[in-house]
This record gives structure tokens, sequence and C-alpha cells, in this order.
């Protein structure tokens, strides 16, 4: 890039590059002023003292310096009270009014230092230093557009040259004052033309630093936003596997149960028409032994008979595990099977000295087995009586959720232990010292021969069973 190729930037961007330059130059201008107005102090000093000399009286262009210094302090101060009036805190409040401050001050030194160089001090045999140390004093701390500048120091050349050409009457003198007048006021303008170039051209520079910066951090926030958009699709796809392994898993288990099911429904139906049999026989026969038999051995009988009745009735869970028939569906409110078996349930509660709670919610009709979601209740029911205390209250509810059917039988008994969740439904697994383990396994096996699913919520307070049918 050369030395003042600018930056390329934007409309907007370009009036705060000239807003920041004004704003300096405003600044620097009242610095100006201060060191002027404190020089004039001095000054005035000098004139004072050039009185108590007598040079006033020797010369009246030393009282003609005392009164220009008079006019250097008053413009000062004047222009001091006005800054200081139209104060600005940044480059956005700057107004034409503060650039036409600044010019008008600039005005004001050079032609100030024009007329003490080409009047005063010709007048007392002194060199132009007043008018060198102005017009690079403006060139290096204020910076202006060149035709501002063009005008600045033209108007005050011109100044310089005509007070020159009355203070002096040899022409040879005046040519060379000319042309170092001349001299001073090109390479000033130059000077300040390079100063202002190059500020403006590091002020481009930072703004083109800025919007490039601007531009990668913009860049960087996308990237940003798609790597996190990846990452919550990764996220969600990371969860679906989740739950597919999930699912997987419970479906592999659940087939492993049922695999285990259908052995022992297979070596049931083998087994169970062979010894029902001949324990119906043997009924049989004990029930003739003991109406022949003297009352004294009738209670053995009974003992004999009870027990085959319960053997009879174990089989009978046996039956129902490997049940192979299908199952009949037909279009049913679950409300109604639970009316319907209801006063069964009501003459358990009150055999049982328990307490019986029944809220019972609209529900669709679903595709089910009315036999067997009765002997489902009536298996739920009597578990959780059992595992009741006397007093205790079981709840049955109906509810429907999203897209399922809710039957659900919740007791108040002491809960089943966490580790033993898994194994509900296992044939001959069972908590209770009487029980076959067979209870659970068929309300199992009749929930997915109706198309539904068992969920079992216990604590110490109490265990439910919720059997979601879907719609």
């Amino acid at each position: 890039m050369g030395l003042f190729q600018l930056q390329p930037i934007i409309e907007d961007q370009e009036n705060d590059i000239n807003r920041i330059i004004n704003w300096d130059n405003f600044n620097m201008s009242r610095k100006i002023s201060v060191v002027f107005f404190l020089a004039n102090v001095v000054f005035l000093f000098v004139d004072y003292n050039n009185k108590v000399k007598g040079l006033w009286a020797l010369h009246e262009a030393y009282c003609h310096v005392f009164y220009t210094h008079v006019v250097l302090g008053l413009v000062t101060l004047i222009y001091l009270f006005i800054s200081y009036q139209v104060k600005v805190d940044s480059a956005s409040e700057i107004t034409n009014l503060h650039k036409a401050c600044v010019i008008t001050f600039a005005l004001f030194v050079l032609n100030y230092s024009a007329v003490i160089s080409g009047w005063m001090s010709q007048e007392i045999n002194r060199p132009n230093n007043v008018y060198i140390i102005a017009c690079f004093t403006i060139a290096l701390t204020l910076n202006f557009r060149s035709k501002i500048m063009a005008f600045l120091y033209g108007v005050s050349g011109v100044t310089f040259m005509i007070l020159l050409t009355a203070s002096l009457d040899d022409p040879y003198m005046s040519f060379g004052h000319y042309t170092d007048a001349f001299l001073l006021v090109v390479i000033s303008y130059f000077l300040s033309t390079i100063l202002y170039r190059y500020k403006q051209q590091n002020l481009r520079h930072n703004y083109y630093l800025e919007d490039l910066v601007g531009k990668r951090t913009e860049e960087l926030q996308r990237a940003n936003e798609l790597l996190t958009e990846r990452t919550v699709e990764l996220q969600d796809i990371n969860d679906l596997l989740t739950k597919e392994i999930v699912k997987r898993k419970q479906t592999e288990i659940e087939m492993v149960r049922l695999d285990k099911l259908k052995l022992i429904g297979e070596m049931a139906a083998s087994i169970s028409h062979e010894v029902r049999n001949p324990m119906t026989i043997v009924k049989g026969f004990l029930q003739l032994l003991k109406n022949k038999q003297g009352s004294r051995d009738k209670e053995y009988f009974d003992i004999m008979i009870e027990e085959l009745d319960r053997a009879n009735s174990i089989l009978s869970e046996f039956l129902s595990i490997s049940k192979n028939k299908p199952s009949i569906l037909e279009w049913h409110n679950i409300n109604d099977i639970v009316k319907s078996t209801l006063p069964l349930i009501q003459a358990d509660a009150q055999n049982n000295d328990k307490l019986l709670a029944v809220e019972l919610n609209s529900v669709p009709d679903l595709k089910i087995d009315i036999q067997e979601i009765r002997q489902l209740l009536l298996n739920l029911v009597r578990n959780g009586f059992e595992a009741m205390s006397r007093g205790g209250q079981l709840r049955i509810k109906t509810f429907t959720t999203y897209s399922e059917v809710a039957l659900v039988v919740e007791d108040e008994g002491i809960g089943i232990e966490q580790n033993m969740l898994d194994k509900l439904g296992t044939p001959f697994f069972t908590t209770k010292e009487q029980g076959t383990g067979l209870g659970l396994a068929v309300c199992y096996g009749i929930v997915t021969r109706n198309n539904g699913r068992i969920s079992v919520q216990t604590s110490p307070k109490g265990t439910t069973f919720n059997v979601y049918f879907k719609i």
C-alpha cells in the first residue's frame, strides 16, 4: 500500500473521521490559545521593561507592539471563554460552529503573526520569526483540508506581503522577503496537507481494521452458531440412539420372559391334563369314603379334599399361563368391566376388613377380552388386599392419557423391594409365604395378549400397578 493510499470505507465512516479530526482541532486550538495567552503575559512584561528603558520614546513601533500584545491577549482570552462555552465531550457532538471557531482562530493567528513580522518587526529591524513560528505551529497542530489550508496560508501570505511592501523602501530587500514568505507559505501548506492525509490514513486504517475484526467476529459467531446447531443435532441423534438401545434392551428382556412363559406353558399343557384326571378320580373316591366313614374321620377327608382343590387351582393357573387359544377381542369399556366385577371386589374387601375407593373417569372403548381383563383386575385387587393390614385402603382408578387408557390398582402395603421389581411377572417368583408365583405371571400374559403394558411404582407407603392399553 502506498504512503497515502486510503483504505476503502463507507460514507458514514468518512463522516466519523471528519468529526474526529475537527474534534482534535477544536481541543488543540484551546491548548494553543492557553499557550499564547501565557506567552502574551511574558510579552507584556517585556513591553513594560522596554518602556522603563525608554525604548517607547525612541521608536513608536515599540508602543505599537504593546498594542498588538494587548490585542493578542484579549483575543485569546475571548476565544478561551467561547471555546469552553461550546465545549464538547465527544467527536459525535462536533458541529459546524466548532469547526468555524477553529478556522477563525487559525486565521487570526496567521494574520496576527503576518502583521507582527511584516510590519512591526521591520520597523525595529527584527527578523520574521513570528510568522515562521505561526505557520509551522498551525501546520503541525491543526489538520484541515487542502482547500482550507490554501485559504488560510494564502490570506496570511498576502497580508504579510502587503505590510512588508508598505514598511520597506528597498526593492531588493523586499524581493528577498517576498521569496522567503512564498517558500514559507508553500512549505507550510504542503506540510499541513501531508500531515492531514497521514492522520486521515491512520483513522481510515483503524476503521478498516474495526470492520475487518467485526466481519471476522460475525463469521466466528455464525460458525459457532452452526457448530451449536450441529451439536444439538448430534445430541438429539444420541438421545434417539440411547432410547432405541434402551427400548431394544427392554424388548430383549421381554422376549426372554415370554420364552420362559412359553416353556412353562408347554410344560403345563403336557402335565396339567394328565395330572388333573387322576386327581379328579381320587377326589371323587375321597368324597364317597367320607360319606361312609364316621364323623371322627370326616375332618381328615375334608383336609385331603381341600388340598386336592388347592392343587387343582394351581393347575388351573398353570393352564392360564399355557393358554394357547386366541383371546376373544371385542369392543368393551373398561369402566363397565370394573362395575360388573365391583360386587365381588367389595365382598372381598369386607371379608378382609379393607377399605375400597373407586374413581372411574370417562374412557373410550377398547378391543379387549372381557373375561381376561376381569381375571386381571381380580388378581391385582387380591394381591393388593393381601399386601395390606386391616383397615388399609385400596384404590381403583381409570383415566385416559394421550394415546392410552389406564387401569390403576393402588394399595397401602409396605411396598416391594427395588431389587425385586425386575423379577415381577416371572413364574414361581413370589414374596408371599403361601404364594405360588403364578398370579402376576398370569396378569402379565393377559396384558400382553390384550395389547397393553404394565408399569409398577412402589414405596414403603404402598405399591401402584398401572396397566396401560393402547387406544
